[in-house]
């Protein structure tokens, strides 16, 4: 090899020695940015005429592992999922309570039970008769309450369905941009390492609100869908979600109206270009979609259920409406009674349950009716207790119950309590042991991620000291040519 040789290559390892320092240094700066994937600079031999002449240095790389991003942003998307069924469970149950607590359902109902036990004692005491009808007004202020609370979650829900579709559409058009100006300098054969960081970022916001499959294009770009084939993103092209916000959802609507059963239109679907999107139960969207569509609806039919059978049994068992028909103790808006076996008239009930204003003295009403019944036109005996006992035997009536709701197809009102209070919070327990294990397996997912791709910085500085190691080397080797030329040189001049 001649001296100016060794010379060009040892200054060609110098130049592709300086870019690689830089590398290591951008890598041990951004050891701690969350996304950031370790680059690194490939160099290859410099050859002119079959003879070495030193290094050249190529493009920046990214060390990614699309098979770990992959798995980090499905075990993200289950974790989102999971996450929004519990905060919006946990929101309905602080108000439903447990089965034990005294503001509670079936504790209400049951200190109802006991009033009326006592009134059975002395069915003519005005004192009885006003705190057992006091304790029904609870009863069905508690039903009021808690179908409240399902309406006030379903809203919620929708309310999250319609800010995950803006975050949706915000990361689309950034994922736009950023593969439009990837495009752009992959064809001026620059580096694209640091839109690619971008784009990874922008994914596992997306994984957050959907559940998605990411694909190359065949031209350097990527295609995103939903897990089950909808097209959000093709090249530079977006697909945006489009939905209609509802402020106000009453528990009889829903997206599809069924009037045999009382419920109404009114929801909107999650669509792209005008069909439904299409994607496994996993994100934020599709949570909030099963909690407004699914979740919270089946909680509104018990609720529903047990209310509207607590009407009929008051109906059927009080001895003044029992034959004659006409509302009870409890009623619907306005005194009205109910049907049975109308599934169109149970809908809603439990928002709209209230004790007969003939019952109640503040309304008009008279107190000595839960003593005489609800069609009597005057007190009864101050000894006979028929009427209370009846309603008692009413809150332990068997009644029927459509099974689809979750609910056993029989049982009182005392045990349906129970039960839809069991049912319900179980629900969030489930989920909130689900959550728990999501997010277990998501931070696992995110931790082998960071590993095959992250930044070590031992590693990273093993590397730099080699890179000096060798900057050493070939600056001795110029010092050393620099060295014989000069002789050279002297030899000549002499």
């Amino acid at each position: 090899m001649s001296i100016q040789s060794a010379l060009n290559t040892a200054l060609t390892s110098l130049n592709v020695l300086s870019q690689q320092t830089s590398v290591i240094s951008n890598n041990i700066a951004n050891a701690n940015t969350n996304g950031y994937v370790q680059e690194d600079l490939p160099q290859s031999a410099l050859v002119y005429g079959g003879v070495g002449a030193g290094v050249t240095a190529g493009q920046v790389q990214r060390l990614a592992d699309e098979s770990a991003a992959a798995s980090a942003n499905q075990a993200n998307s289950a974790s989102a999922y999971s996450q929004q069924m519990v905060s919006v469970l946990t929101n309905y149950t602080n108000v439903l309570g447990q089965a034990t607590d005294s503001s509670s359902l079936p504790s209400v109902l049951s200190a109802f039970d006991t009033a009326l036990t006592t009134l059975s004692n002395t069915p003519g005491d005005a004192t009885a008769q006003s705190q057992a009808v006091a304790a029904a007004q609870t009863v069905a202020s508690t039903f009021n309450g808690l179908s409240s609370a399902i309406q006030t979650a379903r809203e919620q829900a929708d309310q999250g369905i319609a800010s995950g579709v803006n975050d949706v559409n915000s990361i689309l058009g950034q994922l736009s941009q950023n593969q439009a100006a990837m495009l752009s300098a992959s064809a001026q054969g620059q580096s694209t390492a640091s839109y690619q960081n971008a784009q990874d970022k922008l994914l596992s916001q997306l994984s957050n609100d959907l559940p998605i499959k990411v694909t190359p294009d065949g031209s350097s770009g990527i295609m995103v869908s939903t897990d089950e084939g909808t097209t959000l993103l093709d090249g530079t092209t977006t697909y945006n979600l489009s939905f209609t916000p509802t402020p106000d959802i009453p528990n009889s609507m829903q997206v599809t109206a069924d009037p045999s059963t009382g419920m109404t239109s009114g929801l909107s679907q999650v669509t792209v270009n005008g069909q439904p999107i299409q994607m496994s139960d996993s994100g934020s969207i599709a949570a909030n979609l099963q909690l407004r569509d699914v979740t919270l609806p089946a909680f509104a039919n018990q609720l529903d259920q047990t209310a509207s059978n607590l009407i009929i049994a008051f109906q059927q068992e009080d001895p003044t409406t029992a034959t004659s028909g006409g509302a009870s103790l409890f009623t619907v808006a306005n005194g009205a009674a109910l049907t049975p076996g109308d599934p169109a008239q149970v809908t809603g009930v439990a928002g709209s349950i209230e004790v007969n204003p003939a019952f109640v003295s503040s309304e008009g009403g008279q107190s000595w009716k839960i003593s005489a019944g609800g069609q009597a036109t005057a007190p009864g005996g101050a000894s006979d207790n028929t009427t209370v006992l009846a309603y008692i035997g009413a809150l332990s009536k068997s009644e029927s119950y459509d099974t689809s709701s979750g609910l056993p197809a029989s049982m009182s009102v005392l045990d349906a309590s129970t039960q839809l209070a069991g049912l319900q919070q179980s629900a969030l327990t489930n989920w909130t042991s689900t959550n728990t294990n999501n997010t277990s397996q998501a931070q696992a997912a995110q931790t082998a991620l960071s590993n095959a791709t992250g930044v070590s910085v031992d590693d990273q500085m093993q590397r730099l000291l080699i890179v000096q190691q060798t900057y050493a080397a070939s600056a001795q080797v110029i010092e050393t040519a620099s060295s014989m030329l000069n002789s050279f040189l002297t030899t000549i001049q002499q």
